[in-house]
């Protein structure tokens, strides 16, 4: 009975329960954001000198961040900052705890759509962590990941690959989140609770959800060409 409930619980429709798994999850990817700046913050610090501990991540330098390293750490910083933790915070958490409970409405318009989101979210965190552990190492193209950079003339490796399927799956939670939000507001109101009347913070998730809404598709096509630029062949970059 136990682990039953407990699979239930990692599919709940609850928007404060999801807004405890995007807590939980963002606070885990911060960690890891922080860890790396402080290697970042290291580097600056001692140019060229090994970093306490890191040697058995880096051998070939005793520890030392070479130029390669650092440009992956500096890369793997900004996507992990951006996407897996300062955006899921924000909105995933925030959003689906407070969104509700503000405009008085006892779901979200969407119920299912929430854990879909967070799962798609934690297949995107799963892949940026088994990136770090892969031949040839992490992504290295920039937290921007622009092409031709991100190409694999510049970029080989399967690490570069897997971030971006990890940024197409965080795309995908930042689109279904931001559509539940703007029909939770629009429809989900509670009786009396008029535009003039709702909250600032439930106006700025509104807003935040609708530039999710009408732009995440852009970015998250974008990606999607130059994964198959990737793992395809093509030349659209």
């Amino acid at each position: 009975m136990k682990a039953a409930a407990f699979l239930k619980s990692l599919w709940t429709t609850d928007p404060q329960r999801v807004a405890r798994q995007y807590l939980w999850g963002g606070f885990l990817f911060l960690l890891v954001g922080g860890l790396l700046a402080m290697l970042i913050r290291f580097q600056w610090a001692w140019p060229g000198q090994p970093v306490p501990g890191l040697a058995w991540a880096l051998p070939e330098s005793k520890g030392a961040l070479t130029p390669p390293a650092y440009t992956a750490v500096f890369t793997m910083h900004g996507l992990l900052m951006i996407f897996f933790a300062v955006t899921p915070l924000l909105f995933g958490a925030l959003g689906h705890f407070v969104l509700p409970l503000a405009i008085g409405a006892k779901q979200m318009a969407f119920p299912r759509l929430s854990p879909f989101g967070f799962w798609a979210y934690a297949v995107g965190g799963a892949l940026m962590l088994v990136s770090f552990v892969v031949r040839l190492g992490p992504a290295s193209a920039g937290w921007t990941s622009y092409p031709p950079l991100a190409t694999p003339a510049f970029t080989p490796g399967l690490g570069q690959t897997l971030v971006t399927v990890a940024v197409l799956c965080v795309g995908v939670s930042a689109f279904l989140y931001g559509l539940n939000f703007v029909v939770t507001v629009v429809r989900c109101r509670a009786p009396g609770m008029t535009w003039g009347r709702l909250p600032l913070v439930v106006w700025g998730l509104f807003y935040g959800a609708v530039l999710n809404v009408l732009f995440v598709p852009v970015l998250a096509a974008a990606t999607g060409l130059l994964l198959l630029d990737r793992v395809a062949g093509t030349q659209f970059f």
